[in-house]
């Protein structure tokens, strides 16, 4: 029943295709000897924009949002995409949080820390080769979450953009998911199953789950996760958008956030959206994207200026 009712927390980057872009392929190791497979396209930038993948368990090599669309908001600039724990590119793309050809080392490592842990493991070796004036992190839902930490560890990072990353705690986002697609009634049975699991969860060292297509270090790092703390700890430029009908993630624990952070960080911009859901879509179901990629692109634009 848990699985039926638990969000699945949905990327802003989600449609599939083979990458429009030429992407080499390249691998980095663990420190438990398995590899972070990744894909740079461009040689001799001086700019490097990473982008950052949502919740989902499929193949950044196979998104045409990131590959195609967000790929295009820094003119001129490498582009870095970084696979999850145990996926490469030989995974199908399949939209289906409950999907059975999930890996099991995905189910059993990933979580944002580790993910970052990745992140950080190839900058370094990227930095090794080419020195990059400035590197651009943005990431979308999950993906926000990632490119928060990712910024608030490294000193090679000048700027973040984050789309709808949600709240200052996941449990608010998940809570608000469910609500929204829930009967009252129902709802309250549901909130109060889902309160115990996360207690369960963050009270644990260990749990054998896989939950909406998740395993437990990935639960217990978003339930611990206190986005505001990490914006805080960011001493760059950040872009925070939320679409105001999203219903993945809760505008309304975001504008809490967002007054809290004013008074503490004044280096986050947030952008909200009017009338647009979690994947830029419209009322009418119209996507909206190219509108948000143009502010985005505008707002790096000002960044890279400000810099050089």
């Amino acid at each position: 029943m848990l699985k039926r009712l638990l969000l699945t927390v949905a990327t802003v980057f989600s449609v599939a295709s083979l990458p429009a872009l030429s992407m080499v392929t390249e691998a980095v190791k663990r420190s438990d000897g398995s590899e972070i497979t990744y894909y740079l396209t461009g040689r001799g930038s001086d700019s490097l924009l990473v982008l950052v993948q949502g919740s989902d368990c499929n193949s950044v090599f196979h998104n045409k949002n990131i590959n195609e669309n967000f790929s295009q908001v820094m003119a001129g600039a490498d582009i870095l995409t970084v696979e999850k724990y145990g996926i490469d590119n030989g995974l199908s793309w399949n939209t289906d949080p409950q999907r059975t050809d999930c890996p099991d080392a995905y189910l059993k490592q990933d979580s944002p820390l580790q993910r970052v842990d990745d992140y950080l493991a190839v900058l370094d070796k990227l930095d090794q080769d080419n020195r990059y004036a400035q590197i651009i992190l943005l990431g979308g839902s999950e993906g926000a979450l990632v490119a928060n930490l990712l910024a608030a560890k490294s000193d090679k990072v000048t700027a973040v953009v984050a789309l709808n990353g949600g709240g200052r705690f996941f449990i608010d986002d998940v809570l608000y998911n469910m609500q929204s697609q829930m009967p009252a009634q129902a709802f309250s049975e549901a909130e109060k199953g889902f309160r115990q699991f996360s207690e369960a969860v963050i009270q644990s060292n260990e749990m054998d789950i896989a939950v909406s297509g998740h395993g437990f270090p990935w639960w217990k790092a978003m339930l611990t996760a206190d986005q505001q703390q990490i914006l805080q700890a960011i001493d760059v430029p950040v872009l925070l958008i939320q679409s105001e009908e999203d219903t993945n993630v809760s505008p309304y624990a975001f504008d809490t956030m967002v007054r809290a952070l004013k008074k503490t960080a004044p280096h986050i911009q947030p952008h909200t959206y009017a009338g647009l859901d979690h994947a830029f879509n419209d009322a009418q179901g119209q996507s909206q994207v190219e509108r948000v990629l143009a502010d985005i692109k505008v707002w790096i634009d000002g960044r890279v200026q400000s810099v050089n």
